[in-house]
């Protein structure tokens, strides 16, 4: 104690601290060897004394070198503060053995807040005052919270500014504070992970929606189309003694599957503006959506609803179960198929032009589609009512023309794409691929389907030449439809959240429907749109 007091008062005070502790280890180390020799022969009690003051001071020396982690200090009860104020304020120094108080607030500064307030406070009076060292717990509030430059500067600012405060209640307070920053960090992350998991959940259910509407609605379409050909052609060959509501009920399974989802589509668009059905409705695919987009929901329901009609009606003129006044005269026998299908073209259309303004697009769009088709019907309307001495080529003519146009279109389109592609723009090559695929498989069928019915109309070709291709046609497109229903369902399309997307658009396109995630998360979670 001697030696150690003597250098402290020489200078030892102004030096650094590891010297300070390295000091104190020397000299505390030499006291207990010089005890242990001078009374070694007093007896076995000193020399085992003498050898527990070396371990504890070795095993002291270890626990300053070992940096640990800070736990949540506990705030000492009154009767501790007032003991502590009291040692404090007498002005004598408090000894705790033979140790003076410089070694042990070298001691007490290498203990966490938790020890100190909860394990070295009471052992006695006097290490209650030295936990209370003001010392101590101003370094302990720059070790735990003076991380940086910057925030030791505004530490020490803060403490300054607060020095009518016991250090240690300031650090109990920068500890709560703390405590609540990181529940606040806590409940923040868990909120972000629910939410993440709730927008997987979406992403997944908008998958199995879209999948449902698209994929699985051509597949029922090319099996319902493929069905009904194979049992008209049984039919007509008399190899199969069957009602034309047997031969048109696949038809009818796939309008009652149309309706049934055209129902959940319109449910969606309805709910659109609560309870975040919003995402649904902006990713949503299909016909259904496109319907709604390009005429009005209404109007849309009017248009599915008649186009849906016409195969139950078609089969009950053709069964003959209409009305006697309509089977006598021959000039109303057609009519109801007929009348359901202009109903539908006339409604779409006069939506189409009332909603969308008119451009280039929409006015191919009507030359090439909708008044082909709508002349093919009154054509072939008016061969089976009023002229039935009209030659069939004239009955076909108009969808023959539009067949013929699109074909050389698409081909220009195929070749354009083609030679855009090989000066080095993957992207028109991949989209040439598709051109050339839709053109062998869809065009090229249509218009040599059209020439073999206009062939068996005339009576130049017999059924089998007609029905055969048709249904190997029908079946590759049923293949097909099968491979991207099992892609979809497996998880090979072109992304979780754009299965039934194309490779050379933009991935982005829809990144300006995503205002929802701009939200905070506060209010996803809640469902606020």
């Amino acid at each position: 104690k001697a030696q150690l007091t003597a250098w402290l008062e020489r200078g030892g005070r102004a030096a650094s601290p590891a010297r300070r502790r390295d000091m104190a280890t020397t000299t505390l180390a030499a006291a207990a060897a010089s005890l242990g020799g001078s009374f070694s022969g007093r007896g076995p009690g000193h020399a085992s004394a003498a050898a527990a003051a070396v371990a504890a001071v070795a095993a002291a020396s270890k626990q300053w070198d070992r940096p640990r982690a800070r736990p949540p200090a506990t705030a000492p009860t009154s009767a501790a503060l007032a003991m502590a104020t009291a040692a404090a304020s007498s002005g004598k120094s408090v000894q705790m053995g033979k140790l003076p108080d410089e070694c042990w607030m070298r001691i007490f500064a290498h203990l966490e807040a938790s020890e100190l307030c909860a394990t070295a406070s009471t052992v006695c009076v006097g290490a209650l005052a030295i936990a209370c060292e003001p010392r101590l717990w101003v370094a302990l509030l720059h070790l735990d919270f003076g991380a940086s430059w910057p925030q030791r500067a505004v530490l020490q600012a803060w403490v300054l500014l607060h020095d009518q405060f016991h250090p240690r209640q300031l650090y109990i307070y920068k500890r709560q504070e703390r405590s609540l920053d990181l529940d606040a960090a806590r409940r923040e992350m868990l909120q972000r992970g629910e939410q993440a998991r709730e927008q997987e959940r979406r992403q997944r259910r908008l998958r199995i929606l879209n999948v449902i509407l698209v994929r699985v609605t051509h597949l029922l379409l090319c099996t319902a189309l493929l069905a009904s050909v194979v049992l008209l052609w049984l039919k007509m060959n008399k190899a199969l003694n069957c009602s034309f509501y047997v031969v048109l009920a696949p038809c009818m399974v796939f309008e009652v599957f149309l309706l049934a989802t055209s129902i959940v589509a319109f449910v969606i668009y309805f709910l659109r503006g609560a309870s975040g059905w919003t995402f649904y409705w902006n990713r949503l695919r299909g016909v259904v959506r496109w319907l709604i987009l390009y005429t009005s929901p209404c109007e849309g329901a009017i248009v599915l609803v008649a186009a849906c009609t016409a195969a139950p009606l078609l089969a009950c003129t053709l069964a003959g179960d209409l009305p006697e006044l309509m089977l006598r005269d021959h000039r109303f026998r057609y009519a109801p198929p007929f009348a359901a299908a202009w109903l539908a073209a006339l409604v779409f259309a006069t939506s189409v032009l009332r909603r969308r303004a008119f451009s280039v697009s929409c006015a191919g769009s009507f030359a090439l589609l909708w008044a082909p088709l709508v002349c093919v019907s009154v054509l072939l309307y008016l061969k089976l009512s009023v002229c039935p001495n009209m030659p069939f080529y004239l009955v076909v003519a108009p969808t023959l023309g539009m067949t013929s146009a699109l074909l050389l279109f698409v081909s220009f389109l195929v070749i354009a794409s083609f030679w855009l592609g090989y000066r080095g723009n993957r992207d028109w090559t991949e989209y040439a691929v598709f051109t050339l695929l839709t053109l062998l498989t869809v065009l090229v069928p249509l218009l040599l389907l059209q020439l073999a019915c206009w062939a068996r109309l005339e009576g130049k070709i017999s059924n089998n030449m007609l029905f055969i291709p048709l249904a190997i046609w029908l079946l590759g497109l049923l293949i097909c439809a099968i491979v991207h229903v099992l892609a979809s369902a497996l998880g090979h399309g072109v992304g979780a959240g754009e299965p039934l997307g194309r490779p050379w658009r933009q991935q982005d396109r829809e990144s300006s429907f995503d205002t929802e995630l701009l939200l905070p998360p506060s209010a996803i979670g809640g469902g606020v749109v």
